[in-house]
């Protein structure tokens, strides 16, 4: 519920503030982890980084609408989504020799401090241009009128599109190294070097397929859309044949570079669908709708590999991927919203 709460506050007081804090309140709680003593602060302090996390998500893409014109806002919001996979491959690299050496707290000490250093960063560097500050508190003194993010059946649409999308995913995500393992017959560190991969090819995908979607309307966009959850089907599907790695490997990159570049095309419409003073709100509900995957996924995941042969439960993901281009076809004809003039820099 918080990414929806984190595009609200930052309607209300701009990305910029929702996300520093956002971002401060997540580094503090990953340092504090470090310092546990316990199951019980430890429980605690996983649950404030959740909280931080859900404030900086939507505010951090809110400040992408703001600061993008519509001719590149599937690109900056590609590159921005990029740094997810390519911080979470380094990011486990690093930990992983920051723990060899040092043992498991440290970690969340280093990861804490890049956190500040980032969330410092952005407060001393992002300004609003001279002449924004009246107009920021005329935002804060405005009433944010949530209705305005359901006019737009678009809206609806794309967060139950997100959902089931992010259903088949969560499979792939969270079973891609045992799916190897017991597949394909590797060992668990190639597995899981194998789909960590998927990462990668997908920081480009979304630069690319970004570009070209903002080379048309937000109809286009629409399209694409429909045809990389499509194709990520087909790569899903493919990786429970009898192919050699070396085709895997391939099937592996193909699957990331059409998949993760999802995530930052449905939120590029999203914040084109709407007005901008609500963007925030509407990119946090589609965010929240979809994530409630990852509160659902894991258990039912667990409970089918239990009860059926894992390549069918990669089968039934694969299938969830189709079954979310359904609700596409209930978004009738997208238009853009007209946008009130922006000069956030």
């Amino acid at each position: 519920m918080l990414l929806f709460i984190g595009g609200i506050l930052s309607d209300k007081f701009t990305g910029k503030t929702v996300l520093i804090w956002g971002l401060s309140i997540f580094s503090l709680a990953t340092g504090a982890t470090g310092i546990a003593t316990g199951f019980v602060t430890m429980l605690v302090y996983r649950i404030v980084t959740g909280l931080g996390e859900g404030l900086f998500w939507p505010a951090a893409s809110q400040e992408i609408t703001l600061v993008s014109t519509d001719e590149q806002r599937t690109t900056v919001m590609s590159i921005y989504w990029a740094g997810y996979p390519i911080g979470g491959f380094f990011g486990t690299w690093l930990g992983a020799m920051v723990g060899a050496h040092y043992g498991w707290r440290p970690v969340f000490l280093v990861a804490f401090l890049l956190g500040v250093i980032v969330a410092v960063l952005y407060g001393v560097l992002v300004r609003n241009k001279r002449g924004d500050a009246a107009s920021v508190k005329v935002q804060l003194r405005e009433k944010v009128a949530l209705r305005e993010i359901f006019r737009q059946p678009v809206v609806v649409v794309l967060g139950i599109f997100y959902l089931l999308l992010m259903s088949g995913w969560w499979i792939v995500l969270l079973w891609a190294p045992t799916f190897m393992e017991t597949q394909k017959h590797m060992s668990l560190t190639t597995g899981g070097t194998i789909a960590s991969l998927m990462g990668l090819s997908g920081a480009l995908g979304g630069v690319l397929i970004g570009r070209y979607c903002d080379r048309g309307t937000i109809a286009r966009r629409k399209v694409v859309l429909v045809w990389i959850t499509i194709l990520t089907a087909v790569m899903m599907a493919l990786m429970v044949v009898g192919i050699p790695t070396w085709l895997l490997v391939v099937v592996v990159l193909l699957l990331g570079f059409f998949g993760y570049p999802i995530t930052p095309v449905v939120l590029a419409i999203t914040s084109q669908a709407v007005a901008k003073r609500v963007a925030g709100s509407a990119i946090g509900f589609v965010m929240n709708v979809g994530m409630l995957a990852g509160a659902i996924t894991p258990a039912i995941a667990g409970f089918l590999q239990e009860n059926l042969p894992i390549s069918t439960v990669w089968v039934l993901a694969a299938l969830l991927q189709l079954i979310s281009c359904l609700a596409l076809c209930f978004t009738g004809k997208l238009q853009q919203a007209s946008h009130e003039p922006q000069t956030f820099g």
